[in-house]
């Protein structure tokens, strides 16, 4: 699948100079990796101690690292980097978590120093994708440093070190498409086959329309469904976001 990286520049660019963009806009950063040939079958399983509890959640591997996204919702919302230069990440203490740094490597363009096992909002270095998203608080919590989650606990990045673009949870989940969980109510089996997009978010409960093929190439079923959900419990969401070009 050929990812438009140009548009996701573009839309990290324009954000950072204050410009608005379309949330419905769903021709930019969408992305779908479903059919991508990454094992989500390994033996490892996290606690609170050390990450998730679940083995169904591996969206990437890169380097060495096993990157994971969870279904607790850390935060004000997300952050998306575009990293054009090294990068430290920090401990809330200032003490040095990890790093991302720039290689001339064209197939791994990153060298990335975390731990084996990271969990993050959607994480994927890898050439093709290039997408690095966290969980984090409004930027203008702190003036100096991005606050954002690893692993559950709040990390710093520099401001003055990356280009970035936040968006809350709703206008997240309106960048997305949507699948639904077991976990939401109401919901038949065929309604669970199907990609939806957010018409609107009220607190804990959504209104999602099903998508057809022309939204999106990898819907395979498709009913005329809209409908409201209840997409989360507090901070924990049902739903599954998927992206798509």
């Amino acid at each position: 699948m050929k990812i438009m990286f140009n548009f996701l520049i573009i839309a990290l660019l324009i954000s950072c100079t204050g410009k608005p963009i379309k949330s419905n806009d769903k021709s930019v950063e969408k992305i779908n990796y479903s059919n991508k040939s990454i094992s989500n079958n390994d033996k490892e399983k996290f606690t609170d101690n050390g990450l998730i509890d679940t083995l169904t959640t591996m969206i990437a591997e890169y380097g060495g690292i096993k990157f994971y996204t969870e279904d607790k919702l850390r935060g004000d919302g997300v952050v998306q980097l575009l990293i054009d230069m090294d990068i430290e990440i920090l401990n809330f203490d200032k003490t040095v978590f990890g790093s991302i740094k720039l290689n001339s490597n064209v197939e791994e363009p990153f060298d990335i120093k975390l731990p084996k096992s990271v969990v993050a909002r959607e994480l994927i270095p890898n050439v093709e994708y290039r997408i690095f998203c966290f969980d984090a608080e409004q930027p203008e919590s702190d003036n100096n440093f991005l606050i954002i989650y690893i692993n559950k606990e709040k990390r710093l990045i520099s401001k003055q070190r990356v280009k970035y673009k936040f968006s809350s949870w709703e206008a997240y989940a309106k960048t997305a498409f949507v699948h639904l969980t077991p976990k939401v109510k109401n919901s038949s089996k065929e309604e669970k086959l199907y990609y939806y997009e957010v018409l609107q978010v009220k607190g804990d409960s959504m209104k999602i329309k099903s998508v057809s093929k022309t939204s999106c190439d990898y819907v395979e079923e498709y009913k005329d469904v809209t409908k409201w959900i209840k997409w989360k419990d507090n901070s924990y969401k049902f739903i599954a976001f998927d992206f798509c070009n």
